[in-house]
């Protein structure tokens, strides 16, 4: 039982590899492309690429190009994405990301779910 709990955690944090078929045959595999919310530079919550930012001179505040024009454009990183950084902290930058979007609706569902656990628990005393 506790090997199948290890595996089961390994296979939850170890990086996926996505791989696609050749229409050769099954055993012909090559990886998918690069992805840019897998680099360590994507900003998630606008879609932003932090390797290629600007600074204004006036008021310090730092602009970043879209990930979008990062990739189309062979100066910058390209369809090949010459600076991807895989992002290590993926299981951090994930749920922040979440939670940043949606902590709106998680104070409503968390205050809804401990009155309920606590009537709940009032009524099985």
């Amino acid at each position: 039982m506790k090997l199948l709990k290890l595996s089961f955690f390994a296979t939850l944090l170890s990086p996926i590899r996505s791989y696609r078929l050749f229409s050769n045959g099954p055993t012909e595999l090559i990886p998918a492309k690069k992805i840019c919310k897998d680099c360590k530079h994507y900003i998630g919550d606008n879609i932003e690429c932090r390797k290629f930012g600007h600074t204004n001179l006036i008021t310090g505040k730092v602009t970043y190009d879209s990930a979008r024009s990062v990739r189309e454009s062979e100066k910058k990183c390209g369809e090949n994405a010459i600076y991807f950084e895989e992002n290590k902290f993926k299981i951090i930058t994930v749920p922040y990301y979440f939670l940043k979007e949606n902590w709106l609706l998680l104070i409503p569902a968390g205050f809804a779910s401990f009155y309920t656990f606590t009537i709940f628990h009032l009524v099985h005393k």
